[in-house]
């Protein structure tokens, strides 16, 4: 699934987002920073999303 994460804005922020998803137990991911999307072998959008948001980031 791909998710757009707007508030992304510098490495700091995908490292943040890549470490917390990681760490949540989500090993196939991709942090776009340009397009400002991840992508995430995951089927539960709604634990995703809580785990980027628990960051302090607005998923969309």
């Amino acid at each position: 699934m791909e998710l757009k994460v707007r508030n992304m804005s510098c490495g700091h922020c995908k490292a943040t987002i890549e470490k917390a998803l990681a760490d949540a137990g989500y090993d196939d991911l991709h942090v776009d920073l340009e397009k400002k999307t991840v992508s995430v072998d995951a089927s539960d959008k709604d634990a995703v999303r809580a785990v980027i948001e628990a960051k302090g980031y607005r998923v969309e």
